[in-house]
């Protein structure tokens, strides 16, 4: 998911009657989305060729994404993200630099980014000297003066995917306690931590300068959000346990009858589900920690088969039955996962709520529910912090894939 350089350079990466005179160069190229006239959020890409294909790359620190679904018309380029419902739409100036712009039709039809890319490595940000350690764990305070949120910042050195010097490259996340920021990529310079990322579903910069034992900074999402932070060095904060945020406020059972992706109404419980473990996933394709979280769903579906049912609940941003359907069939299809989807709704807390009317409230998409083989709610998961996060997502995949072999292996009465 990193667009810009992706759409270009991933059209001519597919074999779709790309015109060779447009042909652009093997290599990493530096992209830059203009969030405002002074601000600049910048991405690498990479593009490969082997003989007469391309393979083009979006590089967050230690995340390497390939672009996929790219068209091209003479000079001008697109990649769409359907799962995202954003894409990319660039102009070849010449086989060295590509302009245009990122379309994210999830924030609205006039949402654009202009961005530009040029060939060649570039650093992401400007680097110099500098004695400043970020390494390790930080108590972070965003929108302090306003609403205040905590999280957890976590930075360390890069040392993969690139050849050229390392120097100063920090790589990192945010986790809060819905989520996290993904896989951030950033430089130390003089008194400077700056750190970014672009998924096609979110473009985020970090800003901050070192003042009296503080990062003080920025955070902009795309041109819409933008509030300021600070952050502490504190190695022994923590965030309130994802399974102590949303839990049952009474007994009623949980049953569902909803439209799957064939359009036929779909009933849980069923004679399917009967003495199996059924996990049930509240989400959106539009939501990149949804995605990180059906991923991991789909290895455990892979490990446990038949022993496993899991039933995502997809609460979509399009206004149609049929073309949230269309939504989520490509999300499927183009993450392979092999389990059921059914349609929730629009993508809204309280709608989600309205389906699972005995939780306390729905915090965040995606939320995960384990029912045990007598139809029994055992465990509510808020959020998802995927790999991005290093250890703590090591540590919940242990915990949870622990949890799913003991569910399994009860016994009905």
């Amino acid at each position: 998911m990193m667009k810009q350089l992706f759409l270009f350079l991933l059209i001519l990466v597919s074999c779709q009657g790309f015109s060779y005179n447009l042909k652009l160069k093997p290599g990493y190229w530096h992209t830059s989305f203009a969030i405002n006239d002074s601000t600049a959020l910048p991405v690498t890409f990479l593009v490969e060729k082997e003989k007469k294909t391309y393979h083009v790359f979006v590089i967050n620190a230690d995340e390497t994404i390939e672009l996929r679904n790219i068209g091209q018309t003479r000079d001008s380029l697109y990649v769409r993200f359907p799962g995202f419902g954003s894409e990319l739409k660039c102009r070849i100036v010449n086989k060295k630099q590509i302009e245009g712009y990122w379309f994210n039709i999830a924030k609205g039809p006039n949402y654009k980014i202009p961005l530009t890319a040029t060939l060649g490595y570039k650093s992401r940000f400007p680097k110099a000297e500098s004695d400043l350690c970020v390494a390790g764990r930080w108590e972070v305070t965003f929108d302090y003066e306003n609403a205040p949120e905590k999280a957890i910042g976590e930075f360390a050195p890069l040392t993969t995917h690139y050849s050229y010097s390392q120097t100063n490259v920090i790589k990192g996340t945010f986790l809060t306690e819905t989520g996290d920021y993904r896989f951030l990529e950033g430089v130390i310079s003089n008194d400077s931590l700056n750190l970014s990322t672009f998924d096609g579903s979110h473009a985020f910069l970090f800003q901050s300068k070192f003042r009296n034992d503080t990062l003080w900074g920025q955070f902009y999402s795309g041109t819409h959000y933008h509030v300021n932070w600070y952050a502490v060095r504190n190695p022994d904060f923590q965030l309130k346990h994802p399974d102590s945020l949303t839990y049952l406020i009474n007994e009623q059972p949980l049953k569902l009858a909803l439209s799957d992706l064939n359009s036929e109404t779909y009933h849980y419980p069923n004679a399917q589900t009967k003495n199996k473990v059924t996990l049930i996933q509240i989400m959106g394709t539009w939501c990149p920690n949804c995605l990180d979280e059906s991923r991991y769903l789909n290895q455990k579906k892979e490990t446990f088969g038949n022993q496993l049912n899991i039933i995502s609940v997809a609460f979509e941003m399009a206004k149609t039955l049929e073309a949230k359907i269309a939504k989520v069939q490509s999300f499927k299809d183009d993450l392979g996962l092999d389990f059921k989807f059914l349609i929730g709704g629009k993508a809204s807390k309280l709608e989600a709520l309205e389906l699972f009317p005995m939780l306390n409230k729905v915090i965040s998409f995606p939320t995960l529910i384990f029912i045990d083989k007598a139809g029994t709610i055992r465990k509510i998961h808020t959020g998802f912090n995927g790999p991005g996060t290093g250890q703590y997502y090591k540590a919940f995949v242990e915990r949870t894939d622990s949890f799913l072999e003991a569910l399994i292996a009860e016994n009905v009465n």
